[in-house]
């Protein structure tokens, strides 16, 4: 793989931070990180789905080892997590990037993070003083932070509207969650895949029954973005995604049907019992097209690709086309800046390395757990009997910066007396 078709790197280009060139990027994440968690805190009732949600963004934004302190072992989790993964019974591994989770730092050098998560509250740069153990959803809100804040931190990202900058996040659930029904995912891509991760830790050993659609077969690249690719590249690159997928699902004890199709105008969902959707796709065609499928209620999320303005947007809403038609519509395309790569690149003949380098949508898998971690909040409030509509958007550095939550029922029921009186 040419190293401005990596997904980090080609974004890391984007955003113009100074390198000139892959090789100056590759170098900078080649660094070794480190996660430092209370031993005590280190359990599958507390933050063990952080350590697993972080350690696998970090292994793929960086190509060093991450070092994990704090257990012995890895716990119960959705994949195994990487050679370059390290269990460590050295309480402070030297890393050039060294994240305290739940503990107080014990040392401040090189790159020094710290962050904690206790029931639905999450912090950065201190710990929390409630005793409740951490949610999953927050776990992985907490790890999308601090993952994003290494690779910020490690590379050099200016901090966005860091005037904003919050300590600590409380998110909009209860501890309480309901069981988990039957669902869908549709787009088993980054956020996809975050999507059934969080849903394994969620769902807690209890079987569940899920449909998996995506047309796309998996790509070279696609591991260094999605969580529940191993690092073995040979064991799934060429093979459909739901099919990898649903081997992996039924690892858990999950019930799959998977789906290799395309979805195109007038599609209708098949199997039967789905009390929702998750859509994963990538463009907006596709999930208006979903909307309007038959579901009950559907709900989604997107990253960002631009790295300094990195953010995350996430809907619920029921089957409405109108409503549809205003949520997603086709981003306005604007001009940027060429970065000094691009331009260079713009010296290959007729063009065609700043067009494909250009052409490429490159985005960090912690922003994905970011995204996701607010949609489960969705639908736990849904399960729980909430099914007001909503639209939110964060942004994620510098974290914690609060979010943008409103209802979805004034646009709703404009456009349905809209409708009515056409």
């Amino acid at each position: 793989m040419e190293l401005q078709n990596d997904r980090i790197i080609n974004g890391l280009l984007k955003a113009d931070l100074g390198f000139l060139t892959p090789e100056e990027l590759s170098a900078r994440l080649a660094q070794d990180v480190a996660i430092i968690a209370d031993p005590q805190r280190a359990t599958v009732e507390d933050l063990w789905p952080c350590i697993w949600f972080l350690a696998s963004v970090l292994e793929r934004q960086f190509t060093g080892r991450v070092v994990i302190s704090g257990l012995p072992e890895a716990l119960p989790s959705p994949i195994a997590l990487g050679s370059r993964c390290e269990f460590s019974s050295r309480q402070t591994p030297k890393c050039a990037i060294t994240i305290f989770l739940g503990k107080t730092p014990s040392s401040d050098n090189g790159i020094t993070l710290v962050g904690d998560a206790r029931g639905s509250e999450l912090s950065y740069g201190h710990l929390l003083s409630a005793t409740a153990p951490a949610h999953p959803v927050t776990c992985c809100a907490l790890a999308g932070h601090l993952g994003f804040a290494a690779l910020a931190q490690a590379v050099g990202i200016p901090p966005f509207h860091e005037e904003w900058r919050q300590g600590s996040l409380r998110l909009p659930f209860e501890g309480r969650a309901e069981p988990l029904p039957s669902f869908s995912v549709l787009g088993t891509g980054q956020v996809g895949q975050a999507f059934l991760a969080l849903a394994y830790f969620f769902a807690a050993g209890k079987e569940l029954s899920v449909h998996l659609l995506d047309k796309d077969v998996l790509e070279d690249y696609n591991q260094r973005t999605q969580i529940l690719l191993s690092e073995h590249i040979e064991s799934w690159c060429g093979q459909a995604k739901v099919d990898y997928l649903a081997g992996i699902c039924r690892t858990w004890g999950w019930t799959v049907s998977p789906e290799q199709k395309e979805i195109a105008w007038g599609w209708r969902h098949s199997p039967q019992g789905q009390a929702f959707a998750f859509l994963g796709f990538d463009n907006m065609d596709a999930r208006r097209i979903a909307v309007e499928s038959g579901f009950p209620w559907l709900f989604e999320c997107g990253v960002g690709t631009d790295f300094c303005r990195p953010h995350v947007t996430w809907h619920s809403l029921p089957s409405n086309r109108e409503l549809a038609k205003e949520l997603f519509k086709e981003p306005v395309r604007r001009a940027k800046p060429a970065s000094a790569f691009a331009s260079a690149l713009a010296e290959s003949p007729a063009e065609c390395g700043r067009v494909i380098f250009e052409n490429i949508a490159a985005s960090a898998p912690s922003l994905g757990l970011v995204a996701v971690s607010a949609t489960w909040i969705e639908v736990m409030r849904s399960l729980a009997g909430d099914h007001e509509p909503y639209s939110g958007t964060m942004f994620v550095w510098s974290p914690l910066l609060p979010p943008l939550r409103e209802s979805l029922y004034p646009q709703l029921s404009l456009l349905q007396e809209k409708h009515k009186g056409a």
